[in-house]
Formats: C-alpha cells, structure tokens, sequence
C-alpha cells in the first residue's frame, strides 16, 4: 500500500540545531514538552544513549486514557540533521520523520507523520480521520517551540 501523510510540522525555531536536535533525540528532554510519551523500552541499556540506524525499541504513549505500544525501529539517523523512525502496529507502519535545517541563527524543523496502511480498511479510516490527528500533533510541536525558545532565553 501507498504512504499517505497524515501531519506535516514545519516551523522556524530561534534556537541553535544542536539544542533543538536534543528534544526530538533524548528521551528525558522530550518528556518535557510531549504530554503523550511516557518511555521508550530499549533491547539494550546501551541503544538508550546511542541512537542510530537499526536501533529498536518499544514506544509508549498515552492517547487521552488509552496506554499504546508500538514497535520501533529508527531506519534513518544523521545527527544533528535527520531521524526517520518507522513504528509497526495493526493499523501498519507509522512513519515518524524528524527533518532540522540551519536557519539564520535558529533551525528549521520538520515533522512529518504518516501510515502505510495494512489493509484497506486503516487506508480508508486514514484518510477519513487522518486529517484529526493535526489537532493532536500540533499542540505537541508547538509545545517543543515554545519550550526550547524558553530554554535558550533563560541560558
């Protein structure tokens, strides 16, 4: 089946790539502006603090009271630039794209999320409710905006 982009994130943050980088890269850093993360569980102690191409682990996250785990594996990883993730569940293969840019003084951050549907019945529930998930995606990035801005004021 097709990739269908479900969400696209692309903003200017005024702070330096490497710190942003840090956010979307360090699971203690993220559950600072991500509501919806509560861990990841890794095969290994040492893939915790080494993230690169092939690295596998189990994402848990909390959607309002429900509690979801999905099997990960970061398929792209070029510090400070890009994280591609993909995540494997019944509806099918989430992918997670974390794209930075130097721009100016700050970084150009893009996110990107999107489904290959396992069947036909998630390709049509995605393109029905996929456009919903904006709502939730976009309160969590701009969480992250906000709360590096903040962080590079105060330093």
């Amino acid at each position: 089946m097709e990739e269908i982009v479900v969400y696209r994130y692309d903003e200017y943050i005024d702070a330096p790539i490497d710190i942003v980088f840090s956010y979307v890269n360090d699971d203690d850093k993220i559950k600072q502006w991500n509501t919806m993360f509560i861990e990841n569980i890794y095969e290994s102690a040492e893939d915790q603090h080494m993230y690169k191409t092939g690295v596998s682990f189990k994402t848990v996250q909390k959607l309002e009271k429900k509690t979801i785990t999905v099997e990960t594996q970061i398929v792209e990883y070029e510090a400070p630039y890009k994280i591609i993730m993909h995540s494997t569940s019944k509806e099918g293969v989430s992918i997670s794209k974390y794209l930075l840019t130097r721009e100016y003084s700050g970084t150009r951050l893009v996110v990107e999320a999107s489904l290959i549907p396992s069947n036909i019945f998630y390709k049509i529930m995605t393109k029905i409710f996929g456009r919903f998930s904006k709502f939730i995606y976009e309160e969590q990035y701009n969480n992250l905006k906000e709360y590096v801005e903040n962080e590079v004021q105060v330093s």
